[in-house]
C-alpha cells in the first residue's frame, strides 16, 4: 500500500517524525505531499533568524487583509502583496514574541537595503510606527485565520523590547490562545514602573490565565516579584492544570545574600514573601503537578513542606540552587514521596566557594538529608554534581532502584572509595559521569574497569587516554549495550581505539550501539584502516551514531 493512500492524519503522522530541511524536500514531491508537509513546516516559525532569512516575513505579509494592509500605509512600509498558496496563519502552533519582533527588525533591514543600495538606515526611528505596526497587524492575522495556538513566549527585558498586542487581538479570534497548553513568561525588569510601555504585556499577563483553561506547563522567570506580578503568576497556578512549572529567579535582587540582610531589607523581604505565596500556592496543583524545577533560588528562609502536598510530584529539580538549611527537611522526613525523577546541580562556583570556606562537609550533609527524606523505592532516576562516599551510601540505601545515575565529580578527594560504591549499585543500568579536571581521569577509568558490573549504558564525558582506555576494555566484566567514547585530540589514534572497542566486542559480545565524538564523525573523513574496524563493528550488529544524537536510538 503506498503512502498516499493512507488516512491524511495516519500520514501526517509519518511525517511529524521528518526535520524541516526533510519537509522542505516533500513540498516539490507532489501536491499532496506539499499539503500535508505546509502545516508542520508552520507550526513553529519564530525560530531566532538567520542574517538572510527575510521570506518568513513576506510570507506572513502576502497573508493580511485590506484592511490590515490599511493600517500600514501611514507607516510607509513596502511591500509586494501576492495572493498566497496557503493561510500560512492558521498553522502557527507557537509563537515565540522576541524571536517574531527580531524577524520583523530583520525584514525591514533588508527591505530598507533593497531600497537605498547599502547606505545604513537607522530601524529604531522608525519603531514606534513600523516594528509595532507589523507586529499588531502580523498576530491579527494569525488570530484571525484560525491559529489554534498551543504554546507562547514572552521575554521582557532590556533589549528594545516591542510591547504585545491589544488583548482584544487575542480574545476576539477563536479558538486563538484559548487552547494554549505551554506558557513561558520571563520579566528581567519592572513592568509597573514602565507601565505605559509595557501597558499591553502587563494586560495580556493579567488576562491570560482567565481567557485559557488548559495551560499544562508553564515557565515563570523574573528579577523582580511585584505584588501584580505575584498576583499574575498566582492565576496562572491557581486556575491552570498545571503538570509541569519551572520557577527562575535569575539575576534575582536578594538571591544568594546574607540571611541577616534580606531580613532587614523590607523590600527584598516582602519580594521573599511573594515566592513564598508563589511556593505555597502550588498545593492547588496537588492532583495534577507532575514535574516541578527550580532555577537559581535561594531556600535560606523558605521551607520546603509545601512539596508534602504535591501527591502526584515525580519529577524534581534544584539547578544552581542554595540556601538549603537542614530545618527545611524536618517536615520532609516522615512524608510519603514517589518521585521517579530527582536533579539537584550546584553551580560550579558554589562548589569551589564551599570548599574555600570550609562548608563542603555541612553541604555534604544536607544533600544526604535531601536524598534521606525525598527519595526511595520509587526513583530510578538521580543528578548530582556535590558528591561524596557518604553521598553514594545514602543514594544506596535510599534508591534500591536506581537505574539511572548522572553525576560530576570535582576532586580526586575520595575517588576509588566513589566509584566503587557506584559500581555496587545493582540496579543501576546507566551511567554518565563528568568530571571537572582530566588529571584523574585515568584513574576513575581504572577503577571503573576493576569494579563495573551492573551498568549497561555508560557515558564519560571526558577525554579518555588510550592505556587507561585499553585497561577499561580489557578488564571491564559489564555488558555494556550503549557506549558513547570520547576521543577528542587523539586523530592518530583513533585506529587503535576503535580496535580495543573491536577487542571488547569480541569478548561481550552485548554492544548494540556505539556513540562517537560528533566532531570527527561530521568533519573528519575515515581512513581505510579505520573504516575497516568499524565496518567489522556493523556487521556484529552494532549501530554507530555521533554521541550527540544517540538519545535519538
Amino acid at each position: 500500500m503506498s503512502l498516499t493512500s493512507l488516512p491524511d492524519e495516519c500520514f501526517t503522522g509519518v511525517l511529524f517524525f521528518l526535520d524541516n530541511k526533510s519537509l522542505y524536500k516533500c513540498l516539490f514531491v507532489n501536491r499532496y505531499y506539499c499539503k500535508l508537509s505546509i502545516p508542520l513546516i508552520w507550526r513553529d516559525p519564530f525560530i531566532l533568524p538567520t542574517p538572510r532569512q527575510f521570506s518568513l516575513i513576506n510570507t506572513l505579509i502576502s497573508c493580511l487583509n485590506d484592511d490590515e494592509i490599511s493600517s500600514l500605509i501611514p507607516c510607509a512600509i513596502n511591500f509586494n502583496n501576492r495572493t498566497p498558496l496557503f493561510k500560512y496563519g492558521k498553522f502557527i502552533r507557537k509563537i515565540d514574541h522576541d524571536y517574531c519582533v527580531r524577524h520583523i527588525i530583520s525584514w525591514l533591514n533588508s527591505s530598507s537595503r533593497r531600497s537605498y543600495g547599502r547606505v545604513p538606515t537607522d530601524v529604531s526611528r522608525y519603531q514606534d510606527c513600523r516594528i509595532r505596526k507589523l507586529v499588531n497587524v502580523i498576530y491579527h492575522m494569525i488570530m484571525r485565520e484560525g491559529s489554534n495556538i498551543q504554546e507562547f513566549v514572552v521575554i521582557v527585558n532590556w533589549n528594545n523590547f516591542i510591547d504585545l498586542p491589544n488583548f482584544s487581538t487575542f480574545s476576539s479570534f477563536k479558538p486563538g490562545i484559548m487552547n494554549l497548553k505551554s506558557l513561558d513568561i520571563e520579566a528581567y525588569l519592572d513592568l509597573i514602573n514602565d507601565s505605559t510601555i509595557y501597558k499591553n504585556t502587563i494586560e495580556f499577563l493579567s488576562k491570560v490565565s482567565r481567557l485559557c483553561n488548559s495551560i499544562i506547563n508553564c515557565e515563570l522567570c523574573f528579577s523582580r516579584l511585584d505584588n501584580a506580578l505575584t498576583n499574575t503568576f498566582l492565576d496562572i497556578i491557581k486556575l491552570q492544570p498545571l503538570e509541569r512549572i519551572l520557577i527562575d529567579t535569575e539575576n534575582y535582587s536578594v538571591n544568594f545574600r546574607p540571611l541577616e540582610r534580606i531580613l532587614n531589607d523590607n523590600e527584598n523581604h516582602s519580594e521573599m514573601e511573594n515566592i513564598e505565596k508563589i511556593l505555597y500556592a502550588l498545593e492547588f496543583r496537588s492532583k495534577t503537578l507532575n514535574e516541578l524545577s527550580f532555577r537559581n533560588m535561594d531556600f535560606q528562609i523558605i521551607g520546603l513542606s509545601f512539596l508534602s502536598k504535591l501527591e502526584k510530584l515525580e519529577r524534581l529539580e534544584f539547578l544552581e540552587c542554595r540556601g538549603f538549611v537542614s530545618k527545611n527537611y524536618d517536615t520532609l522526613s516522615k512524608k510519603g514521596f514517589h518521585l521517579k525523577e530527582l536533579k539537584l546541580w550546584h553551580e560550579e562556583e558554589f562548589f569551589y566557594n564551599t570548599r574555600v570556606f570550609n562548608g563542603f562537609g555541612s553541604t555534604l550533609k544536607i544533600m544526604e538529608e535531601i536524598i534521606n527524606s525525598l527519595c526511595n523505592e520509587s526513583l530510578y532516576k538521580l543528578s548530582l554534581n556535590i558528591i561524596a562516599p557518604e553521598t553514594i551510601k545514602a543514594v544506596k540505601e535510599s534508591c534500591p532502584n536506581l537505574s539511572f545515575l548522572h553525576i560530576k565529580i570535582f576532586s580526586e578527594q575520595d575517588l576509588d572509595s566513589m566509584i566503587t560504591l557506584i559500581c555496587e549499585i545493582s540496579s543501576l543500568k546507566f551511567l554518565k559521569i563528568e568530571i571537572d579536571h582530566e588529571y584523574y581521569a585515568s584513574q576513575l577509568v581504572k577503577t571503573l574497569g576493576d569494579y563495573l558490573n551492573f551498568v549497561e549504558y555508560l557515558f564519560l564525558d571526558f577525554h579518555i587516554d588510550l592505556l587507561s582506555f585499553e585497561y577499561f576494555t580489557k578488564n571491564c566484566r559489564a555488558n555494556l549495550k550503549k557506549w558513547i567514547i570520547y576521543i577528542e585530540g587523539e586523530e592518530d589514534l583513533r585506529k587503535d581505539y576503535l580496535k580495543y572497542v573491536n577487542n571488547y566486542q569480541k569478548v561481550h559480545n552485548s554492544l548494540k550501539i556505539l556513540g562517537i565524538n560528533k566532531g570527527y564523525m561530521c568533519e573528519f573523513d575515515w581512513t581505510n584502516d579505520e573504516l575497516e574496524i568499524i565496518n567489522s563493528l556493523k556487521d556484529q550488529s552494532i549501530n554507530i551514531f555521533p554521541s550527540d544524537e544517540l538519545d535519538k536510538c
